[in-house]
């Protein structure tokens, strides 16, 4: 009978098994239905996990299963986007791993491999702000580039390897101004332009993707020759670069006004202030007809209000300090008061101030900026520094010899704690405080020490009263 009772069971357990996967196998074929009958809800929902995971094992598959050459050419287009989206770390991984997959795809002594080094010295370049590595990857696809005997062949490979070389001039080029090798430096960036030159020649050559590269080579040169005070050759570079932007991306284009202010710094660097200045309105016309962002309508405001302040003519005072309201206006509606920006942007703006003589407004200043500071940067900051030397610069301006006294003690304090007693900061505060304190208004209070005050007390026997009579010598004064 136990059998019995067993057997009938597990007849019932094997047809509730059946009808659970005919059950399953019909709400699964009611996949995607959207007419919103009740029944299949749960089936759909395992079905379209099923589905999802069954899509990502083939995708993992095939991606495991793609060509080398295909990775190659997915792990760059992922750099690119990465780049695009200002992600370093992921794109200098990407960068990476295109330079091993370039080795399986084509070996050490291929053109290609040359390539993966310079994208990845590029990318350490200009994320990442390395230039030694920058240097050395340069250095690896040049010798990778010169040991290449092999001929391209096709006028699409000829103009790819051109590229690839332009390219690795201008970045090696970049890498050893950084390094402040100048002389190496000029010369890959001349290479550079040159290759750029040949490039352009070649048939269905990508015009403006050349133009761009001849702006940044330009723009190059025009720094190294500003690094060696060589500003004729710096103008010259600068509107060649100029030009090529505007060919590229129009007269009014945002990308211009970065070239018209260095351009301006240039000009004004060999005395032509009013030309410098003509460039710099061109930019600010530019920034103020399109949608440019609080902070670079300040950036190019700021140089307006620098330049105006470098003529040295008393009728663009005026000019300036219009500029300077304008600069500190935009930071601290785009940034915030106590931004680091913004607080920079106001020291410039007391230190112009000072400059004309303008000094309650600059104290003014300073003393509201004072706890922002402090907030920002801490107690013993560079910025809080900076703020008592104005300070105490001011007050000594406006013959106030005390006042300036403590100002200057104070930020004698902070300078010995950042830099320590024998740096030139600190001994130059350290004569200003030491003239002070001769000064009669601050020796009647701060200069007594207080071994000072030491000396000029009496001697203890002379404020103890004697109890003894004089020509006598008994022990009670009564007796």
């Amino acid at each position: 009978m136990h059998r019995a009772v067993l057997s009938q069971n597990q007849e019932e357990d094997l047809d509730s098994e059946a009808s659970s996967r005919i059950f399953s196998t019909e709400e699964e074929t009611q996949f995607g239905d959207t007419t919103g009958r009740s029944s299949g809800g749960a089936g759909s929902l395992t079905g379209s996990v099923r589905n999802r995971q069954k899509h990502r094992n083939d995708t993992e598959e095939a991606a495991i299963m793609a060509l080398p050459e295909e990775k190659l050419a997915q792990a760059e287009q992922r750099a690119r986007a990465h780049t695009a989206s200002r992600e370093g770390a992921p794109a200098l991984q990407e960068l990476m791993r295109c330079v091993a997959l370039a080795r399986i795809s084509f070996g050490d002594p291929h053109w290609k491999m040359a390539q993966a080094h310079v994208n990845l010295a590029e990318g350490y370049l200009e994320i990442k702000g390395q230039t030694l590595q920058a240097k050395q990857h340069c250095e690896k696809a040049k010798e990778i580039m010169y040991a290449n005997t092999q001929h391209p062949v096709s006028e699409e490979e000829r103009k790819n390897i051109l590229g690839c070389l332009m390219t690795m001039f201008l970045t090696l080029g970049k890498a050893l101004m950084g390094l402040q090798n100048l002389k190496e430096a000029e010369q890959n960036l001349l290479k550079s332009e040159k290759v750029a030159a040949e490039l352009r020649q070649a048939e269905a050559a990508p015009q403006a993707e050349i133009r761009r590269a001849g702006s940044e080579i330009s723009l190059s040169l025009g720094r190294l020759y500003m690094k060696e005070n060589r500003t004729e050759e710096a103008v010259k570079c600068y509107e060649k670069a100029l030009c090529m932007v505007k060919l590229n991306k129009g007269e009014n284009s945002m990308e211009c006004v970065p070239v018209y202010r260095e351009l301006a710094a240039a000009e004004q660097a060999r005395g032509a202030h009013d030309v410098s200045i003509q460039h710099l309105l061109q930019a600010h016309s530019i920034v103020l007809t399109s949608t440019a962002s609080g902070e670079e309508e300040g950036q190019i405001t700021l140089a307006l209000a620098e330049a105006y302040t470098s003529t040295g003519r008393d009728e663009d005072h005026y000019t300036a300090e219009k500029y300077y309201e304008q600069t500190l206006q935009c930071y601290q509606t785009e940034m915030g008061k106590e931004h680091a920006k913004t607080l920079s942007v106001l020291d410039d703006y007391c230190r112009f101030l000072i400059t004309t003589r303008n000094y309650p407004v600059a104290s003014k200043l300073l003393q509201e900026s004072l706890p922002a500071k402090l907030s920002t940067f801490g107690d013993f900051s560079v910025e809080v520094e900076e703020t008592y030397h104005l300070f105490g610069g001011i007050e000594l301006a406006q013959g106030h010899q005390k006042a300036a006294y403590k100002m200057f003690k104070k930020c004698l304090g902070i300078q010995t704690f950042l830099y320590g007693s024998q740096h030139k900061k600190t001994r130059a505060t350290q004569q200003t405080v030491k003239l002070l304190s001769k000064s009669p208004e601050v020796a009647a209070t701060e200069g007594k020490t207080g071994a000072d005050h030491l000396k000029q007390r009496p001697a203890f026997c002379a404020v103890i009263p004697k109890h003894s009579i004089s020509g006598g010598t008994k022990a009670n004064i009564y007796d």
